[in-house]
């Protein structure tokens, strides 16, 4: 059975950033993200484009 994951996706560095395995966070429309994790989104992808989508992992 195929497995949900969310992904956070840079546009302009044109590559996954951050994913989590899980339908719950899908459902309750959530991106779970750690302070130590925003920190260090922050200091390399800030002013980019990001987006997050879900993904069906095999």
């Amino acid at each position: 059975m195929a497995k949900i994951a969310m992904q956070l996706v840079c546009d302009t560095c044109k590559r996954v950033i951050l994913e989590k395995e899980g339908e719950e966070h899908l459902m309750n429309e959530r991106f779970p993200i750690t302070g130590e994790e925003a920190k260090k989104i922050d200091l390399e992808h800030r002013g980019h484009e990001c987006h997050i989508e879900a993904v069906e992992k095999l």
